[in-house]
Parts: C-alpha cells; sequence; structure tokens
C-alpha cells in the first residue's frame, strides 16, 4: 500500500524530530528525507508553506548525507529542525 502526503510528512518530521532530539542521524536518515522531499514538492496537496521548506529539508539532506561529520551538520541546523518540525505540525498534524 503505498503512503499518502500525510503519510510521507509524518515520516518526514519524525526523522527531523529524532535528529533535533538526538542529534545524530545516519546518511541512509538523509537520503530518506532527501527522496521524500523531492517527492512532496511534485504534490500539490501539501499545504504552501510546508511546500516552501520541503527545498530546504531537501538541501539539508543531499548535504548531510554525504557530509564528513554528520552529527555536527545536524548540530549546526537545530534551529531550522526545530522550525520545519513546527510548520509541518502546523499544517499537517496528525
Amino acid at each position: 500500500m503505498p503512503l499518502n502526503h500525510n503519510d510521507q510528512l509524518h515520516i518526514i518530521r519524525d526523522l527531523l524530530q529524532d535528529h533535533y532530539t538526538d542529534c545524530a542521524g545516519s546518511p541512509s536518515e538523509c537520503a530518506q528525507l532527501e527522496r521524500l522531499a523531492a517527492h512532496l514538492l511534485e504534490n500539490g496537496a501539501v499545504h504552501e508553506e510546508v511546500r516552501n521548506i520541503l527545498s530546504n529539508i531537501n538541501e539539508y539532506s543531499h548535504t548531510g548525507f554525504s557530509h564528513q561529520h554528520l552529527d555536527e551538520h545536524i548540530t549546526n541546523h537545530r534551529p531550522h529542525l526545530e522550525s520545519w518540525i513546527n510548520t509541518i505540525q502546523t499544517h499537517h498534524p496528525y
């Protein structure tokens, strides 16, 4: 069964929350975030404000995938992570 856009946003939010809370993550999580964000950018059912941050999440994930010090990359983006999590939760609560 394919995931709908709310399911995909739920996964993005959960992964971002883990990065925010733990200040750690894996390259595979970044790759998954990048794929989901890229796919959702094409979806007209996603709230416009969320679509606006998806390109930032895509870039964060793309850079994080190959970053030499992923934990440092995540820590440097904590303010953005919090903002992205809040935006998704506001417009697509579950």
